[in-house]
């Protein structure tokens, strides 16, 4: 049985076909956007240079996840450190809010089954937790987690508090009282190292920010770092990708001479909607475990995608392989917090990302070539 790599208009074609298709499609655009961007470091690479290449707008599909990461640690900076030292290292752990204990479970399991072995202070120490949410995020029952209760919508006000508390300044007894504030700040305080867990999406900027206070107020007196966990960790991945290549972390456009970042205007939701610039989208949905890439109705599409189900609606697609699952790839790993080199599984006859965008990019060039 023959397998359909290549659609034009939702019909079979050969991959030579449909990338004259696409270059055709490019040919004819003003703005394209390449996006989706859910593939490994050579994949990201190629899609990169291909967008320098037609001066497109570049954003990953999943970037409103981590966007407040991003802002709040570019306006105010932030302690991080990677989940393979604070296992080793930390010695408290709190949790923040409600999201972290599901989009985080792998790193909070990890920190749970594991005890600290390394620095004079923390080495050979118990590991102990606290969670501050609606309800306990780690180690249920066990006597090392205390669970503080708090609504969502308090705990950045809660944790503003404790940094009051920290800095010797009065503050208003807010929801939690002064006994719990005082809870909180010890079990901080008292850390040889300290490792604080969040979801940057369910707080948003300003509680990222004030999370990255805390950290930072507690480095005059200890040691502590943020685990900041995503429920998208590839866009992270394609953001670290970004940031080195192009010197921005996603959002941003090649259409002029120079670089450009705008996070609103550059953004997925708006570029694929039809209100932003872009005519034409280039997406790419080739890693395993994530959702379905859809092709917009507004603009039209060109597809490179793992799950033939996806190529229905756009107007060139092409089918390749998984990334890290079909051929190996180098993908980011939230347990390592960076990338991490993944063998295939099974073998695969189909392109990778990677191979098709090199050869559309090839395609532009033969054309510009002969139009010289």
């Amino acid at each position: 049985m023959t397998v359909d790599t290549a659609w034009i208009d939702g019909q079979p074609a050969t991959r030579e076909d449909a990338l004259q298709a696409a270059a055709d499609l490019l040919g004819e655009s003003r703005q394209p956007f390449v996006g989706g961007l859910r593939t490994d470091v050579a994949g990201l690479r190629s899609a990169l240079s291909l967008a320098r290449r037609i001066g497109a707008v570049v954003d990953h599909s999943g970037s409103a996840a981590i966007y407040p990461f991003i802002v709040a640690a570019r306006e105010s900076g932030a302690f991080l450190a990677a989940p393979a030292e604070m296992r080793r290292r930390a010695d408290r752990v709190l949790i923040v809010g409600d999201t972290a204990a599901e989009t985080g479970a792998a790193v909070i399991g990890m920190l749970t089954e594991t005890a600290p072995d390394l620095g004079v202070r923390t080495r050979g120490a118990e590991r102990l937790f606290m969670s501050l949410g609606s309800r306990n995020a780690a180690s249920p029952g066990s006597l090392k987690t205390r669970h503080v209760d708090c609504a969502g919508g308090e705990i950045a006000d809660v944790l503003g508090m404790v940094r009051a508390k920290l800095a010797g300044r009065r503050a208003t007894e807010g929801a939690l009282g002064e006994e719990t504030i005082t809870t909180i700040t010890s079990f901080l305080t008292e850390a040889g190292f300290c490792c604080i867990v969040f979801s940057p999406a369910e707080f948003g900027e300003l509680g990222t920010e004030q999370i990255f206070g805390l950290l930072a107020g507690l480095n005059e007196t200890t040691r502590a770092s943020a685990l900041p966990v995503f429920s998208e960790a590839d866009a992270m991945g394609a953001a670290l990708q970004t940031t080195w290549t192009a010197g921005f972390p996603l959002r941003l456009s090649f259409g002029r001479s120079t670089t450009e970042h705008d996070a609103a205007l550059n953004a997925s939701e708006r570029q694929l909607s039809g209100d932003g610039e872009a005519d034409l989208a280039i997406l790419v949905d080739a890693i395993a475990g994530a959702s379905p890439a859809k092709s917009p109705t507004a603009i039209p599409t060109i597809m490179i995608t793992a799950d033939p189900a996806s190529a229905g609606t756009a107007r060139v697609a092409f089918l390749v392989a998984t990334a890290g699952r079909d051929h190996d790839g180098v993908l980011y790993d939230p347990r390592f917090g960076s990338f991490v080199a993944k063998a295939a599984q099974t073998k695969s006859e189909l392109p990778s990302v990677a191979e098709i965008l090199d050869a559309l990019t090839e395609q532009l060039g033969e054309r510009a070539r002969n139009a010289a």
